[in-house]
């Protein structure tokens, strides 16, 4: 029975986990083949500061234009891929030359650290709508293609028994969000989207995307002849967008150590990956273990932006959920106006496991 029991829940959490797409490398980009060595480079840095900026005209910076002539010196590694696109080169750029540049430069960066956003997707032909949820399907794949070319996390919902009873397809395009969230309840994400899609001509489709977080609306219409471009040009605008709300300008000057406090971590293993995890987060510069005890690490970090964006920067980090903030000043008592001297770590998290 107990064997039963533990086949089905390890079948649920596989089913569960196929819903949320790999997360993209931030500084790693791919470039078609059929070009010079020297076009390539300067492509797939390109390709990296659009992404890291979230600005699809960054390049017209003239400090930009001249660094690509020094492309080559950005690349760490290389490799040759073959897809259904063709003969493709992989390039892995250098993170902190990057960073070190667009800081020099004043120009805000948007680290790793983004929200997981799930998308409901409805196609409307005719007077039938229905959701877009097979694999194969030409929305479905554009849509996954152009989300990893920015580096947008993508979550997409299992249509499973649990869905297909609490949302159908007009909840979706009729944006009534009370069972919308009731269905996006079960997967742990940061935003809602909807995407709702017809073809409003022979020869044009249109995009209306309505977005969620924190009872916070945001509704952009796109058209486009194709769902390559059309796709395309949503996620260079959802890029963009998020970009303005979460990119940060990196200050040595603002530089500050703050402590917080890590439950859940049981074993060395544990210690070590949330060091690194944390050391590869944009805006801190360093971490010092300061103690770990049964269950509970306490960390100090020297970070490079303020603790309040420290902690939107680590509230988008899956691995971390906040259990306390201390970062707001404690509440003024009048009936004892002496000073509140506290030893209380900027915040408290517990470590989480996929």
């Amino acid at each position: 029975m107990v064997q039963k029991i533990w086949c089905v829940l390890l079948s649920s959490w596989l089913l569960f986990s196929s819903a949320v797409m790999a997360k993209p490398e931030l500084y790693q980009a791919e470039v078609s083949a059929e070009q010079t060595q020297q076009q390539w480079q300067r492509e797939a840095l390109t390709q990296i500061l659009v992404r890291v900026t979230g600005n699809p005209d960054i390049m017209q910076r003239a400090e930009l234009r001249a660094e690509l002539n020094n492309a080559s010196s950005y690349v760490k590694q290389f490799e040759a891929v073959r897809g259904e696109a063709g003969n493709r080169v992989r390039v892995l750029l250098d993170a902190e030359r990057i960073r070190t540049l667009l800081q020099q430069l004043q120009i805000p960066i948007w680290g790793g650290q983004r929200p997981e956003m799930l998308f409901w997707i409805v196609e409307q032909a005719g007077s039938e709508r229905r959701f877009v949820r097979q694999s194969d399907d030409p929305w479905l794949q554009a849509l996954t293609q152009v989300m990893a070319e920015h580096a947008l996390p993508l979550t997409l919902p299992l249509y499973d028994i649990d869905d297909l009873l609490n949302l159908t397809e007009n909840d979706v395009w009729g944006g009534f969000w009370e069972p919308i969230l009731l269905a996006s309840s079960r997967y742990r994400v940061n935003e809602v989207v909807l995407l709702l899609l017809e073809q409003s001509s022979d020869t044009e489709w249109r995009l209306t995307a309505i977005r969620q977080q924190a009872g916070q609306q945001q509704r952009d219409e796109l058209t486009g002849t194709d769902q390559q471009s059309l796709l395309r040009d949503y996620a260079a605008l959802l890029s963009q967008q998020l970009a303005r709300q979460y990119a940060i300008l990196l200050d040595p000057a603002a530089e500050q150590q703050v402590r917080i406090r890590v439950q859940g971590t049981s074993s060395l293993r544990d210690v070590v990956l949330l060091e690194r995890t944390l050391a590869a987060t944009l805006g801190i510069k360093q971490v010092k273990l300061l103690s770990q005890g049964q269950q509970q690490t306490e960390l100090q970090l020297t970070i490079q932006v303020s603790p309040a964006q420290l902690l939107q920067l680590l509230n988008f980090e899956p691995s971390l959920q906040l259990l306390t903030d201390n970062s707001a000043p404690p509440a003024f008592d009048w009936a004892n106006p002496a000073p509140v001297v506290t030893d209380a770590p900027l915040a408290v998290y517990q470590l989480t496991r996929p």
